[in-house]
């Protein structure tokens, strides 16, 4: 590096040599070149993950809408048989009505 760099000294400055623009130029043109496609490959590592974590989000929400309507359904299934067996046609069929005790005093309120 020491070869590259001849100093001369003009007071208390030290300066380079300079290179030919042409060199300057492709120099640049090198270090644009790979900082773009360094920013192409990080940028579309990115996208990638992006696009793959909101598919699986896709998905597992599709899935969960599906679990809830199955439970729903069963939801609505188990409430008929509870309204079922709580209906008085279903407690006369199973003499369950005649098994029950009548009161021994019965007294009405009227308002």
């Amino acid at each position: 590096m020491i070869d590259d760099l001849i100093r001369r000294k003009y007071g208390s400055k030290v300066i380079r040599n300079r290179k030919p623009l042409s060199q300057e130029i492709k120099k640049a043109i090198v270090t644009l070149t790979l900082g773009l496609a360094l920013i192409t490959v990080v940028l579309s590592i990115v996208f990638l993950l992006n696009t793959s974590n909101s598919a699986q989000k896709g998905y597992v929400h599709s899935q969960l809408i599906l679990q809830n309507e199955e439970l729903d359904n069963i939801n609505k299934e188990l409430k008929m048989k509870v309204m079922e067996a709580r209906s008085m046609l279903h407690l006369e069929e199973t003499n369950q009505v005649e098994e029950m005790l009548k009161p021994e005093n019965t007294r009405l309120i009227e308002d």
